[in-house]
């Protein structure tokens, strides 16, 4: 296993098919094998996508991301898959397959990588994203980028044998994966995609590629599941382009949108539109920004010549001619627009005139820290605009309505659907749509994180296995070290504060050499509470009386006797619950 000095990716590791691609499979003895198909993450919630491809002694995995946390979890920063299930089978991993670029599906990487020596397959600007992560990580050094082209690659890896598809996304170089076992049915995942007909980027999804699988013959299709319960087709990206226009031409000062910093498409809009209304733009929020240098590189983004300036030299523009693309559209407290709204932004003070597009949809969970942000854009003045509002259109989404999850699964045509990227009301929904098109319902079985999927020649079959599964929580540079007890603590802490009682005590006698001291934080206020302070410290004192020749207290049950009989006392007096840490230090 790498150690944290082993890791950090350099352009040089990213290979192309000629040089390593088609030299990097796998040869494995193969008999009757059964493929199991066993989600990690990605399955009941919408996040961490991570899937585990088992054929006797090859593993492959699909996909690699993160997820971020409820609001109760304080401090933390993401959650990732737990992938203990893999410890001992290390060995068997051949390779690590990303269906694009966003950070559902990417984000894990750093994280999870160092514990897996295999390299990852993914499309240019994907394996270019990844790069720029890993550049942040040292602990991530020495994974190695394998370029493919979806077009026309396929690879073995082990058992395995690979190809891809394109997909339509709000993301380019999104691709679904197929694969063939030697003794099982073929396995279509599409990833996230939809069937945008006139996309950004001007790359569809694969239909005439997709329909020769149908002819081929598939036995089970993965398939998003994320918008089952939306009527329709999804809408096309390049229908924003008509409420960017009325909203510059309306603007009378600075444009600040927010959006993902992995919406490569979006940000290209926001440029056509700022060029097309004669403004610059800047850009502000680190990952906005490295995202932005690895697409332009890549030639996935393009900005005209002069177009774009540094957030630094914003003042010296006229407000009515600038446009500030921004992180924060999810209320991150650090993010660009929260700080705006803050008042904290070095560069951008928002005042009346601004105008702040949200050009996103909220993440469940999120929507109180947006709100929260709003409210302090309107309160400096700023007019806010929504997705939808007055019938505009500031965001569409990447996923597919119910439409095109029928029109994907009459292409493919699958023996067996299994939903897949979705929340369980989400894959049941989908489960519904694929019985309407005729697939049975005992072919459209919904899995859970953790459940085993058994795919053979010709029937796919949830068994009553499951394996080693959760999530793990980065919290800093910390990688599960910090867990439920923690997060406890910091609950209560959070909401009911801290009580300190430090006792020193003579080491020969065990007496108490001074009054205990008290310390409080975010319990009471200490001077305006003096007698429940004092109150408290004698309530210690009568618990460290101690009578001549007594043999001296186990110190350690002696803390725990405080603790509880202090927590008692205060609770008596104020119906609290703060955490109570008793300290014995012996002189």
């Amino acid at each position: 296993m790498p150690t944290a000095h082993d890791i950090a990716i350099k352009q040089k590791n990213i290979k192309t098919k000629n040089e390593s691609v088609m030299q990097s499979s796998h040869q494995t003895t193969t008999g009757k094998g059964v493929l199991k198909i066993i989600p990690l993450g990605g399955v009941g919630e919408i996040g961490k996508n991570l899937t585990v491809y088992e054929y006797d002694n090859d593993i492959i995995i699909v996909d690699m991301g993160f997820i971020f946390p409820d609001s109760d979890m304080l401090g933390v920063d993401y959650l990732i898959p737990d992938v203990s299930y893999l410890q001992d089978k290390k060995d068997k991993i051949r390779g690590v397959l990303i269906t694009h670029g966003h950070e559902d599906h990417i984000g894990g990487i750093p994280y999870i990588m160092p514990q897996i020596n295999a390299p990852i397959y993914a499309p240019k600007l994907t394996c270019g994203l990844i790069e720029a992560k890993l550049e942040e990580h040292p602990q991530a050094r020495g994974v190695k980028l394998n370029v493919i082209d979806p077009d026309k690659d396929k690879i073995k890896l082990g058992a395995f044998e690979i190809e891809w598809f394109r997909v339509a996304h709000s993301i380019p170089d999104a691709v679904g994966i197929v694969l063939k076992t030697p003794t099982t049915g073929r396995v279509i995942y599409t990833g996230d995609f939809r069937f945008d007909h006139s996309p950004v980027d001007g790359r569809k999804t694969d239909i005439a590629k997709l329909s020769k699988f149908g002819d081929e013959g598939v036995l089970a299709l993965l398939s998003d599941s994320t918008n089952a319960e939306v009527p329709g087709f999804s809408i096309s990206e390049k229908t924003i382009a008509g409420t960017f226009d009325s909203i510059f031409e309306k603007a009378e000062g600075r444009i600040i949108i927010a959006s993902f910093a992995s919406q490569i498409n979006r940000i290209q809009m926001v440029i056509n539109a700022t060029q097309k209304h004669n403004r610059k733009i800047a850009f502000s929020g680190r990952s906005l920004l490295r995202n932005i240098e690895v697409a332009v590189r890549l030639g996935y983004l393009k900005i005209p010549q002069g177009l774009a300036v540094k957030i630094q030299d914003i003042g010296s523009i006229p407000a009515n001619r600038i446009v500030v693309m921004s992180t924060g559209s999810q209320g991150e407290a650090m993010s660009a627009l929260s700080r705006m709204a803050r008042g904290e932004h070095k560069q951008v003070k928002i005042g009346k005139g601004d105008t702040v597009v949200y050009s996103s949809s909220p993440i469940p969970g999120n929507e109180s820290a947006i709100t929260a942000v709003v409210d302090d854009l309107f309160r400096r003045g700023a007019e806010v605009v929504f997705d939808e509002k007055n019938g505009s259109r500031t965001h569409v989404s990447g996923h597919p309505g119910q439409e095109e999850l029928k029109l994907m699964m009459e292409l493919v045509r699958p023996k067996y659907l299994v939903p897949w990227h979705g929340e369980v009301h989400h894959l049941v929904h989908h489960a519904q749509l694929a019985q309407e098109v005729g697939i049975p319902k005992e072919n459209t079985p919904i899995l859970d994180i953790g459940d085993v999927l058994e795919v053979t020649k010709d029937r796919v079959v949830k068994t009553d296995r499951r394996v080693q599964n959760g999530v793990v929580l980065v919290d800093g540079l910390g990688i599960g070290d910090v867990g439920e007890i923690v997060l406890r603590d910091r609950k209560v802490m959070a909401t009911e504060g801290m009580f300190v009682v430090i006792c020193t005590v003579d080491k020969k006698t065990g007496r108490l050499l001074t009054s205990p001291d008290i310390i409080s934080r975010g319990f009471i206020y200490m001077r305006e509470n003096e007698q429940l302070v004092n109150n408290a410290r004698n309530e210690v004192k009568k618990m460290m009386v101690r009578r001549d020749g007594e043999p001296l207290p186990d110190w350690p049950k002696m803390k725990l006797k405080i603790r509880d009989h202090v927590s008692s006392y205060l609770y008596s007096h104020t119906k609290r619950s703060p955490m109570v840490i008793s300290v014995i230090i012996e002189v």
